[in-house]
This record gives structure tokens, C-alpha cells and sequence, in this order.
């Protein structure tokens, strides 16, 4: 700036020289007039002072070199080149690294200029990559990829993911201040980390539309955050109930035109975000006839509810027969609504079984998840031939098969769940 002063000091010596110049001329031809015009002369050098103030230029160097404040309980970070192939010319600061476990929480940001919001979701399988958005630091370890655009440079959001960061489409560095509460939770019956093909929807009067159930219905109470990455744009489903008899809320939904649960559905006409949710039941949807795509990380806490009396009672009849056709009992064990129990057969136990003609199955939902004993298969859909439709936790469901063959059948909301019964 000193630089600037003494330009500044020699440009107005300069112009004042060049003024009394004039005037030292224009004495032998009109002296008067010229010294009697003081007033003018000061309006006109006025304004080139004004213009040329090297004052202004450095209060706003010094403004825009002051460090802002960082704010208590606060972390800056500077942003580096996005490792991502294909994001070369992109910025990107890691809040949370990549984990196996989950996290979820809420960010609270103020960057330097507009960032987008980024959570990860992963690592995919091979082949789970259906058209959702990906993100790869080498073309081979791949993550599906939440990015949401907020158009601002300070908010706040909740999420959910296996990593969590901040980003510009642009090649200049930017820096962000942050807070993030958050926990960091292993993989359980409410924490997962998934990919999941939508099935049709099995509800009444959604027959032409598409569902995957991320939590299938319990009598628990799921509360918690899912952020998604689908291959279209979706719609988000939370489902209340059972309800009773005497409840008419606005919108329901219901397997069999018996067992009604109330219906929160929010479309947020995107591909790509996050909800925060409470009910028993958490699902993504699509009016279409096609099935999605969709990776997501939830993480929720199932606590206990009004549970119905009809919802566990169990039918002692069939079990209590000790002549005649025989009462054969199939288990729906803990924990098969997450991938896994397929790898080992033991999503039904047993999950083949060999019976007479005229014999009954009684499968028994031990999991805290509902469940379906659909006849068919995942590849060809239901046969028709016998539907549970939803078995709520500790609820049964049986069949008497009167006619030999053999009958494979699934889980309708969880479609790894398979099994058979052979009847002689």
C-alpha cells in the first residue's frame, strides 16, 4: 500500500503543478479571473480524489483478508482436489472418512461459498450398481452416492451414511466451518447399509407400483434417518399400525383389506436425499410398473409400542392334534430381514421340509419383523397357490397342502428369504 500512497502523493503534485501552470500562463492574458474561480477549481479536484482514493482499495484488501472467527465447539477445513474418478475438477472436504459402520447425525455448516452435501453408501457388490449415482477413488471399490445441492453456503442437515462430505464443481479451494453431531453404530436390524431391488407392491389397489421395505412392519416403534441413492426418482413411505377399528385416517395401506396400518407418503420428487422418520414400517415406492434401484444407509431405534392382542396370538388348535394329518412347524428366525440368512439356507427353519398330502405348515415369526409366506419364487413372482400375506412379529401362519408336488415359496418383502415344501 505504501506503493499506492506515494503513486497517489505524485499524481495530485502532478496535477496541481499542471494547474498552477495554467494559471501562471493565463495571468499575462486575464489574471483575474483566474485567481477569483478558487471554488471551481476545489469541486473539480474533489471528485478526482474521490475516485482515486487509495484509502477505499485498502479497506477492502483488509476486508477481504481478515480471518473470519472460528465459533466455539467449531473445525475448519480447507478443501482439497476430489479423488474421484471423474471429479478431477472438483473440490472435496471429508468431514467423516469412509467406515464400515454407520453414521448418522446432523451437520451444521458456513463455507466460503455454495458447497453440496455429500454422504456415501457402501462399498456396492458387484453388480448393485443399477443406474443410482456412484462415486470410486479407483474405477473398482464403488459407493452409491447421496449429493444434494442446498444452493447456499450455511445450513444445517441430517443424514445418514458411511461417510460424509462437503463439495464445490469447481478447481479453487474453498473452506468450511462445521459442526457435526453424530454417532458412529454398528450394523444391526435398525443400522444397515444396503441395496435392494423393488418388488411389486403388495398392498391393495398398488398393484401397478413398485416397493422396496428397507424396515418391514413391526410392532416396534422405528425412529431415525435414511439417506437414499435410486436409480429413478422415489417416494418415501412410513407406515403406522396395525390400527384399530375405530381409527379413519386420511391415507392407508393394507395387505389383505384386513390389516390396516395408517400411511405417511412424502414425495420429495427426487433421486437423491434424506427424511427423517418415525413408524413401524419404513419403505421406498414408485407408481411405475418397472422396478428401482435404490442404496441407502438407516439408522433408527426400535423401541416398544401398543402391541394388539390379535397380533400375537398364536392358533394352539393345529399343534395341540395328535391324530390324523400331522401339524409340521417352520420358524421365521431373528434377524433374516437383513441379507445374510440366504448365504446359509436359514431364512425359513427348516427351510426344506417333506410332508404327507393332507399334512398343514404352521410357520411361526419369531423375528421382530413381519414377514410373507408367499408361494412362488423371486424370479417368477407368486403362484397363487397360498399367501400369508404380512406374519407380524410372533403371529403364525399355516397351509394344508392337499395335493402332492412341490411348492416353492418366499418372503415377499424380504425376496432373499426362500424355502420349500415337498409333498408326498
Amino acid at each position: 500500500m505504501a506503493g499506492i500512497d506515494r503513486a497517489a502523493i505524485a499524481f495530485t503534485i502532478a496535477i496541481t503543478a499542471i494547474g498552477a501552470g495554467f494559471a501562471f500562463v493565463g495571468d499575462s492574458v486575464d489574471y483575474s479571473p483566474i485567481v477569483s474561480t478558487p471554488a471551481a477549481s476545489t469541486q473539480t479536484s474533489e471528485p478526482m480524489m474521490e475516485k482515486t482514493d487509495p484509502f477505499a482499495d485498502l479497506a477492502d484488501k483488509v476486508k477481504s483478508e481478515t480471518v473470519k472467527p472460528l465459533k466455539s465447539g467449531w473445525e475448519r477445513l480447507t478443501s482439497d482436489t476430489d479423488p474421484g474418478v471423474g471429479h478431477e475438477t472438483h473440490q472435496l472436504a471429508i468431514i467423516l472418512a469412509p467406515s464400515d459402520k454407520v453414521y448418522s447425525g446432523t451437520l451444521n455448516y458456513d463455507a466460503s461459498e455454495p458447497i453440496q452435501l455429500v454422504t456415501l453408501h457402501g462399498p456396492l457388490a458387484s453388480g448393485e450398481d443399477k443406474g443410482q449415482a456412484t462415486w470410486t477413488p479407483d474405477g473398482k471399490t464403488k459407493f452409491a452416492l447421496t449429493f444434494v445441492d442446498p444452493k447456499n453456503a450455511k445450513g444445517k442437515w441430517e443424514f445418514a451414511g458411511n461417510a460424509l462430505a462437503v463439495h464445490t464443481m469447481k478447481t479453487e479451494p474453498f473452506t468450511v466451518d462445521y459442526k457435526v453431531d453424530f454417532s458412529e453404530k454398528p450394523k444391526s436390524n435398525t443400522v444397515m447399509t444396503g441395496t435392494t431391488t423393488s418388488v411389486t407392491d403388495p398392498g391393495l389397489g398398488h398393484e401397478s407400483h413398485q416397493l422396496a421395505v428397507l424396515l418391514a412392519p413391526s410392532s416396534k416403534v422405528y425412529s431415525g434417518i435414511l439417506s437414499y441413492s435410486a436409480s429413478e426418482n422415489i417416494q418415501l413411505v412410513s407406515l403406522r399400525g396395525p390400527i384399530g377399528s375405530d381409527e379413519k385416517p386420511d391415507k392407508t395401506w393394507t395387505p389383505d383389506g384386513e390389516t390396516i396400518f395408517e400411511l405417511t407418503f412424502v414425495d420429495p420428487k427426487n433421486a437423491m436425499g434424506s427424511w427423517k422418520f418415525t413408524g413401524n414400517a419404513l419403505a421406498v415406492h414408485t407408481m411405475n410398473t418397472n422396478p428401482f434401484t435404490v442404496s441407502y444407509s438407516v439408522s433408527a431405534t426400535a423401541t416398544a409400542g401398543e402391541q394388539k392382542k390379535e397380533e400375537v396370538k398364536m392358533e394352539e388348535k393345529p399343534m395341540m392334534e395328535k391324530t390324523g394329518p400331522k401339524t409340521h412347524k417352520v420358524e421365521i428366525p431373528v434377524g433374516t430381514s437383513v441379507p445374510g440368512c440366504e448365504e446359509t439356507n436359514t431364512c425359513y427353519s427348516p427351510a426344506k421340509i417333506t410332508i404327507k398330502a393332507g399334512d398343514t405348515v404352521q410357520w411361526v415369526n419369531v423375528d421382530t419383523a413381519a414377514h410373507t409366506v408367499t408361494g412362488g419364487s423371486p424370479a417368477d413372482g407368486p403362484s397363487g397357490v397360498f399367501d400369508s400375506s404380512l406374519v407380524m412379529a410372533n403371529a403364525n401362519y399355516a397351509f394344508t397342502f392337499d395335493k402332492a408336488g412341490s411348492y416353492k415359496y418366499f418372503c415377499m418383502v424380504h425376496p432373499w428369504m426362500v424355502g420349500s415344501v415337498t409333498v408326498n
